[in-house]
């Protein structure tokens, strides 16, 4: 009886550490790739919307042409992994305050920057910051493609954008911080000087010397961060991912990595990318959501060894409760049987 017991136990034990809910919920600041619904609902319903895009959302679906399968936004599908419930969009009242067209810095008239989201969610928050929510960060392509596509810019001013984007980013994190936050989530960026936007621009090279450098500074900055303020940050290193993709595509199951599917009569889910500014298909978001999955895990669930000690601590009290119980004696009344 002590065996099927201790095993029944632990089985319990583990299954419930590795399905309890990490976080009370998500906080999304980032740009078109995180938005599920603040610039359709900002548009009046006219961007993102079929057929160019699924409803509400940058990318393919079973509403779009081609039509794709459906699977929402890489967070969205993070969320499910994780047993999570979805970030929704501010304007409804959710914790979503990505908008497609988000750049990392400010400047822009109506959308607000990443910069300006933080300050939008501690504005809605009363300044303060939940320390068991997952803050997740993840912009700034719209800066570097401005940045090159400005005319007469040079290389000096990607490179510059470059760095003022993650100091933006890093400044947030410590904003977000001080209001209480512990737990974020950082996305690098794809290279894109790759993609189907950014491969014919004139300042490619730039491009491609900030996408990488992007990658060397978010894990710098997240190693400086971690010490200083005493907070966990998972980076998901999209950059890698991409790069892996663009070096064995049919390994993820495409058939091509460089132009868009929208509007043509392929199989979107064989395509990598579904338009000119470069959005993922929906495969791609599925990509991105496993990769941070993976970094969630490494960095925030317990340890393996933790579920070790806690069930080898399991074993000796299940061995210290059998040894206290009553000698079973035979042929003696049920009242002493097992």
């Amino acid at each position: 009886m002590f065996k099927p017991l201790f095993v029944l136990f632990a089985g319990l034990l583990l299954a419930g550490v590795a399905h309890a809910a990490l976080f009370t919920q998500f906080v999304v600041f980032g740009d078109s790739l995180s938005d599920n619904g603040n610039a359709f609902i900002g548009t009046g319903g006219g961007i993102p919307a079929p057929p160019q895009y699924t409803v509400g959302r940058f990318t393919d679906g079973p509403d779009t042409s081609p039509a794709g399968t459906p699977g929402g936004i890489w967070h969205e599908v993070l969320s499910g992994l994780l047993g999570e419930p979805v970030s929704m969009p501010f304007l409804v009242g959710g914790t979503n305050f990505a908008v497609g067209g988000a750049k990392i810095l400010p400047g822009d008239p109506i959308i607000p920057s990443l910069v300006q989201q933080v300050g939008l969610a501690l504005a809605f928050s009363g300044g303060h910051a939940d320390p068991n929510a997952l803050y997740v960060l993840w912009g700034g392509a719209n800066d570097l493609y401005g940045a090159v596509e400005t005319p007469g810019a040079t290389p000096a001013d990607v490179a510059a954008t470059e760095t003022a984007m993650v100091g933006a980013l890093a400044n947030s994190i410590g904003v977000l911080t001080a209001a209480g936050a512990r737990n974020f989530l950082w996305l690098n960026l794809p290279q894109l000087a790759t993609t189907p936007r950014g491969a014919a621009d004139p300042l490619n090279a730039a491009l491609a010397q900030a996408s990488s450098q992007f990658r060397a500074d978010v894990a710098a900055e997240t190693l400086l961060l971690e010490q200083a303020l005493s907070i966990r940050i998972a980076d998901v290193d999209i950059y890698g991912l991409y790069q892996s993709i663009m070096a064995n595509p049919a390994a993820f199951g495409y058939t091509n990595v460089t132009s868009p599917a929208q509007g043509l009569p392929v199989n979107p889910d064989t395509f990598l990318f579904w338009d000119i500014p470069s959005h993922p298909t929906t495969p791609g978001h599925r990509l991105t959501a496993l990769d941070a999955d993976a970094a969630i895990l490494s960095t925030f669930a317990p340890e393996p060894a933790t579920w070790a000690a806690a069930a080898i601590g399991l074993l000796f009290v299940a061995i210290r409760w059998r040894r206290g119980r009553a000698p079973v004696v035979a042929p003696e009344p049920p009242a002493c049987v097992d």
